[in-house]
């Protein structure tokens, strides 16, 4: 990179984020002196207001009834996200959510986001204290506030769970339990085909590196000394097994069906029936919906597995992934900075729990516990028809738990393309983990080698 992208996350956990937050004050600077401030804002966020964004913006004009906030919907894919990048440009857009580390880098780097550093200062905005970190900057300089997270858990047909006889949920287990299990609830045809699978990854082909990712605490893709991780052995044994999984003991849901089929994994779980069990980050968003996705069983959580019971698991809280700011619009007056400054504070604070309606997390300190399940179902009387609600306050959105995140970003596109295809090379049965890992470590390694 031409730039440091300066990221200091050598302990990115929440649990000493809460306790500095208890000494320090994270809400006295949200609420401008005035809230009668008026102006027009062009909020552009991937999600719809009926996911949440039409309550968020209610509830903000509560408090500022003379903002009117206007949200505009894109598509978080490259055509979306350069459709944005035009907009920007063309001084539509007031402020933006940025999903992806690497999308609001980019974003840093080409000066699409306008300098908050000063005001941060002014105002004394505690960024690890609000949002677990002050990491996110590039080269010293703030343009945007972390607002919201993905939480990886393990949703779980409860029906199924205990017609296996599985017992209690767990509070932790290995990948060899979870599998276990998920052979355990698998059910078969007369023939031996299998009829319901009990388990299955998320339908994404590169979640088998955050098993890795949980053992290490950030950037799968790469190794500590900045070259790929594709050929270290636990990347590699992670893959074998999920090769091994879904083409051999054929007791998870084949990840060439899910992307042959353009299938996703809730999709599986509560529409399709065919997996008891699926490794997921947004679940909880399609369990309330009732018209498209109608299900007659409890769904139960349990937390990423692990390779060792008693590791650190940095995958069971809250991992950064949307990041808010306001866009540079050279020609935006005083006033209207001002409105977007106002928005900005409280969607990033007040505001994020409502991303909990789309299945995404929030990741501000003050987030009052146990707000997803009313905002996903209404009271926790209505959540326990449909969830189990003991595990789910234990395993979804825990931000007090250790975080994965990522900061490396060399060649990360030839990077994740080339894993991408190699992945798919082993689940499709043409090439066998390690080689396919060997080859794509060394396509990227090349690619990396050749950009720094």
């Amino acid at each position: 990179m031409k730039k440091v992208l300066a990221i200091l996350l050598a302990a990115l956990m929440l649990l000493p984020v809460f306790a500095t937050a208890e000494g320090t004050d994270i809400t006295s600077w949200i609420l401008e002196e005035d809230t009668s401030i008026s102006g027009d804002i062009s909020f552009w966020m991937p999600f719809k207001g009926s996911q949440g964004m039409d309550a968020l913006i209610a509830d903000f004009n509560k408090t500022y009834p003379n903002i009117k906030v206007t949200l505009n919907t894109y598509n978080n894919n490259s055509d979306g996200n350069l459709s944005v990048n035009t907009s920007i440009m063309a001084g539509e857009v007031d402020v933006l959510a940025s999903f992806g580390l690497s999308s609001v880098y980019k974003r840093w780097e080409s000066g699409l986001y306008e300098d908050l550093t000063d005001l941060v200062e002014e105002e004394g905005i505690d960024l690890v204290a609000n949002w677990g970190s002050d990491a996110f900057q590039l080269d010293e300089t703030i343009y945007t506030f972390p607002c919201g997270g993905l939480s990886y858990y393990v949703a779980i047909n409860m029906s199924a769970w205990e017609k296996a006889g599985l017992g209690e949920l767990p509070t932790e287990w290995t990948w060899d339990e979870y599998l276990a299990a998920s052979k355990a609830m698998t059910e078969y045809n007369d023939d031996g085909t299998v009829k319901v699978y009990g388990g299955s990854d998320y339908h994404s082909q590169n979640y088998f590196t955050y098993q890795y990712g949980a053992k290490v605490g950030k950037n799968a893709y790469y190794d500590a000394d900045g070259t790929s991780s594709f050929d270290n052995p636990a990347i590699i044994k992670a893959l074998e097994r999920e090769v091994q999984a879904e083409l051999v003991d054929k007791i998870w849901f084949p990840k060439a069906t899910y992307r042959g089929d353009n299938l996703q994994a809730q999709q599986t779980f509560l529409v399709e029936r065919v997996v008891n069990s699926a490794i997921n980050p947004n679940m909880v968003r399609f369990l309330p919906d009732t018209t498209n996705y109608g299900v007659d069983f409890i769904t139960g959580f349990a937390p990423w597995p692990v390779d060792e019971k008693g590791q650190t698991n940095y995958m069971s809280g809250v991992s950064p992934f949307s990041h808010a700011g306001i866009a540079f619009d050279a020609e935006r007056t005083e006033e209207e900075f001002a409105a977007c400054w106002a928005f900005l504070k409280w969607y990033s604070t007040y505001g994020v729990k409502y991303l909990a309606a789309a299945g995404h997390q929030p990741n501000w300190a003050g987030t009052e516990p146990g707000s997803a399940l009313a905002l996903l179902f209404g009271s926790e009387d209505e959540a326990a028809k449909f969830v189990d609600v003991e595990s789910f306050k234990r395993v979804v959105g825990v931000a007090t738990s250790p975080q994965y995140y990522e900061d490396e970003l060399t060649a990360y596109s030839t990077v994740n393309s080339t894993l991408v295809e190699y992945t798919m090379y082993a689940l499709n049965g043409t090439m066998t983990a390690e080689e396919a890992m060997l080859e794509a470590a060394k396509i990227a390694d090349e690619a990396i080698a050749k950009e720094r």
